[in-house]
């Protein structure tokens, strides 16, 4: 599924016509790419290969943004990311040419909708598109849709279960524009979400069958949010956001230590910190992680049947790379913690090492740089 696709569907009303976009990801078809993360703070390119023994990141380049490039995750500042998204591609020393990018799912509406199994591919999209003006609350001049085909319903097998999803228009626009002024060609517009499930099973990998049928937290702490979803068998089944992320730490650390935001970032991130920003700043925000991870899991369990919270939590993002952060957590939810490390499979743990700390901000990149793996 992609709301804009140069070889599928998906580009808007009047351009559901190409075959083929009707299908899960594995038959979608085949790009070389590198995966292009924006995100609140920075911009993050990702290149990958996919190998015998899996995927493999080969190229990697992090820029940061300057504040408010990115306001309630949509663009409002086109020049500063778009040249924040060419210094990270040149930072990563890729040589390809197209770019898979996401919209933040908050954006994107989704809806379920059941059509006949019988169907076939030309008369599917033209019900699709007569089924769509009922669901998505825009006009569908306005936007980027596509849909995907699930499988057979669970209450009628003579029906199929079809996933629709449509974004504003202008929205797509803006994210393939940052991408194209960079010299990259954006082949697919994907769902953020839909790259998290992604690279959530490269992280389920390394646990086999002890992860099967666990009801498990990825926390993603950002720069101004921190998302919870909850999974069950690889698939996302809860999500929220939660106003806490990294700023707190920095704007910290900027009133104890620097001039501005910019200088407490760049401090922030080289370790370059007092004796006493551990005990005075650290420590404190590590603690209100756990209490923010706390309060997340408590959400979900007033929300779900069965109030038992999750089996494990999984972490994301720039914070997730805090030393020690993982040990308060577990200890404040009393449920097992780890860093989600997508690259650990065997094809990529050497380039996981050699990244170190920036590991956790790459796991969005990660599922977006697996569709452009060839």
């Amino acid at each position: 599924m992609a709301l804009f696709s140069r070889k599928g569907r998906g580009l808007s009303r009047s351009e559901l016509s190409d075959k083929g976009a009707n299908t899960a990801d594995s038959n979608q078809p085949r790009y070389s790419a590198v995966g292009v993360d924006i995100s609140t703070s920075a911009v993050k390119v990702l290149e990958m290969d996919r190998g015998r023994d899996g995927y493999k990141a080969t190229h990697v380049g992090i820029e940061p943004l300057p504040r408010d490039a990115i306001v309630e995750r949509a663009i409002s500042n086109l020049d500063a990311v778009g040249e924040a998204v060419a210094a990270a591609l040149k930072r990563s020393r890729s040589k390809r040419k197209n770019a898979i990018v996401a919209v933040a799912s908050s954006h994107v509406v989704t809806r379920t909708i059941y059509l006949p199994a019988e169907l076939n591919d030309s008369e599917l999209e033209e019900q699709v598109g007569i089924e769509a003006v009922h669901h998505i609350p825009y006009s569908l001049d306005e936007v980027n849709m596509d849909y995907l085909v699930m499988g057979p319903s669970a209450a009628d097998p003579n029906e199929n279960e079809i996933l629709l999803s449509a974004c504003r228009r202008e929205i797509v626009e803006d994210y393939a524009g940052v991408v194209a002024s960079a010299g990259l060609q954006p082949v697919i517009i994907d769902v953020d979400s839909f790259a998290v499930e992604r690279a959530y099973s490269l992280v389920t990998q390394a646990f086999g069958d002890s992860i099967q049928n666990k009801v498990i937290g990825l926390l993603d702490y950002g720069d101004t949010t921190t998302h919870l979803d909850v999974f069950v068998d690889g698939k996302i089944v809860y999500s929220r956001d939660h106003a806490f992320g990294g700023r707190i730490l920095t704007e910290n650390i900027r009133t104890r230590f620097a001039s501005s935001h910019e200088e407490a970032e760049a401090m922030k991130l080289a370790l370059d910190l007092p004796e006493n920003y551990v005990a005075d700043l650290l420590e404190p925000f590590k603690a209100s992680m756990a209490q923010e991870a706390n309060r997340a899991i408590e959400f979900f369990s007033s929300s779900s049947r069965s109030n038992e919270g999750v089996d494990a939590i999984f972490l994301t993002g720039g914070c997730a790379a805090i030393d020690g952060a993982t040990d308060v957590i577990q200890q404040v939810t009393g449920f097992d913690t780890f860093v989600a490390n997508p690259f650990a499979g065997s094809e990529s743990r050497g380039k996981s090492q050699v990244l170190g700390r920036q590991t956790p901000l790459l796991f969005k990149a990660c599922g977006l740089a697996m569709r452009g793996a060839g």
